[in-house]
């Protein structure tokens, strides 16, 4: 979770350890919640979900959750037809 945090930090510009904690959790929420609506993945594995968890917990910590599903709908089904191997389906 070191490198996830550090790599999420660094993205975020957020330079000093005092809200470690809040950051964890807010990722961790988010990684549950990513992986509810598209499937089981590995962040370090599958880069559309890990970027999924970034914004995700982006919004949360700019208190602004309730957009998200709608501003990442497309990236959203993208990578749930990724996850099942759906590369060949055509919307």
């Amino acid at each position: 979770m070191n490198t996830f945090l550090n790599e999420f930090k660094a993205r975020m510009r957020i330079f000093h350890e005092s809200e470690d904690n809040d950051i964890i959790q807010q990722l961790d929420n988010s990684k549950t919640a990513i992986i509810a609506l598209i499937g089981e993945f590995d962040p370090a594995e599958f880069v559309q979900g890990k970027e999924l968890i970034f914004e995700r917990t982006r919004y949360v910590r700019n208190e602004a959750l309730e957009y998200f599903n709608d501003n990442f709908q497309s990236l959203i089904l993208d990578a749930s037809i990724e996850l099942i191997g759906g590369d060949d389906i055509v919307v």
